[in-house]
């Protein structure tokens, strides 16, 4: 039985060029890049030649070369830091938990986002337990109402964390506008952006953000699962903020100890080219558009779909079903060798509805009957055909 992988915004299939340069890094430049031999200095300049090719994902080709052409962490002017971890998780950590800890302000106020992922909910909840003031814009219908956002902001605003692209929905948040005003308002104030779902998704560079910190993740982009990463901005690194959560030898520039994954950090800058670096939105947004459109045409008459108001990626849909409940489906689909989900993945094992659909405005027993599909380029219009055919044949046999 043929497979049909529709669950691309839980994971991607690593690509070959990704397999092949973990697989050299492993066999050829497995010493650690802070040795001072030359073995040492082999894997340094890896791990130099990745950065910067995440950097010009990030930033566009025109800013390249980015940082010099021997090992060391000293990047040009306005380029600002990657920093290496080892998944988007902890460099949302890395960002909020850093960025608090090196604030002097009593009862600091974060504005984020009542749709974020646990990788940020959960830090701020430790942060809100300790005396921050974490104020939750809404996003129904998968919008943030600039008027909520101007209320929010107050002079103890010191953090703002939204997600670029939501998992769940695909809504793209209006992110430029929300971080021009805050600096507009707060001239130090910080701003994050967990770009996990939008990096080589949607087009975007951290100058056109207006953002200070930015979150992306290597399995979300066919590299293998256990490497992210975080850009920071120049000015913030000059308030040496944010502060190391990870202590130990240093690495990173100090910002994340413990020595750097050398073949998962490959692999990811591989991944990364191989998607065709900064314009590999392009591609990406029109193949997805295409098989997104082919599938909406195609879907059962009562399935109802969830479409963000705003802005939205085509890559992810969420689809309300005729059902009782979603996990039915889920098992009908897998054993027809189809895989989607009911949200997101890191979350899925709570056994809870998904607080971002009843955040966009579903209610608790619609929430509960839904499910995401997330395609990918390499998915195919045979493959879009096939799932609605079952989904159908699933939706006549559940709904009994």
């Amino acid at each position: 039985m043929s497979e049909i992988y529709f669950d691309n915004s839980a994971t991607t299939k690593p690509c070959s060029e990704a397999i092949t340069a973990m697989e050299n890094a492993m066999r050829y430049t497995f010493a650690n890049p802070s040795s001072l031999h030359m073995a040492g200095a082999k894997a340094a300049e890896l791990l130099l030649n990745s950065r910067n090719e995440i950097l010009k994902a990030l930033h566009g080709e025109s800013i390249s070369p980015l940082l010099p052409r021997k090992p060391g962490f000293k990047s040009a002017k306005g380029v600002g830091k990657l920093i290496f971890t080892a998944s988007g998780t902890e460099s949302n950590n890395l960002a909020i938990l850093g960025t608090l800890e090196k604030c002097k302000i009593t009862n600091p106020r974060i504005i984020t986002t009542d749709s974020e992922h646990p990788a940020v909910l959960m830090p701020l909840e430790k942060l809100k337990s300790k005396g921050a003031d974490v104020i939750k814009l809404s996003t129904k219908g998968g919008k943030i109402d600039l008027n909520e956002f101007m209320e929010a902001i107050t002079p103890k605003t010191v953090l703002i964390t939204i997600m670029y692209v939501n998992n769940e929905t695909g809504a793209v948040y209006n992110i430029p506008e929300i971080f021009k005003t805050a600096k507009k308002l707060i001239p130090g104030i910080l701003c994050h952006t967990d770009c996990v779902q939008a990096f080589q998704k949607v087009s975007f560079s951290p100058a056109s953000l207006n953002a200070d910190m930015i979150t992306v993740s290597g399995h979300k982009v066919h590299a293998p699962k256990g490497v992210g990463a975080l850009w920071i901005k120049d000015e913030v690194i000059q308030k040496n903020c944010p502060l190391p959560v990870i202590l130990g030898g240093g690495q990173e520039d100090s910002f994340r100890s413990g020595t750097e994954n050398i073949p998962g950090i490959s692999a990811f800058a591989a991944a990364v080219k191989a998607n065709g670096g900064y314009t590999a939105y392009n591609f990406f947004s029109e193949r997805t558009a295409r098989l997104r459109t082919l599938l909406l045409q195609n879907l059962p008459e009562n399935v109802k779909v969830n479409t963000p108001l705003g802005n939205f990626s085509p890559h992810i849909l969420s689809l309300t079903l005729p059902i009782k409940k979603s996990q039915p489906m889920l098992n009908f689909l897998s054993s027809e060798g189809i895989y989607v989900s009911s949200g997101s993945a890191c979350s899925s094992h709570k056994n809870t509805v998904s607080h971002v659909l009843t955040s966009f405005g579903l209610s608790m027993d619609d929430a509960d009957r839904t499910i995401r599909v997330s395609i990918d380029p390499d998915n195919t219009e045979d493959e879009v055909i096939k799932f609605c055919n079952v989904l159908a044949d699933g939706i006549k046999k559940l709904a009994k």
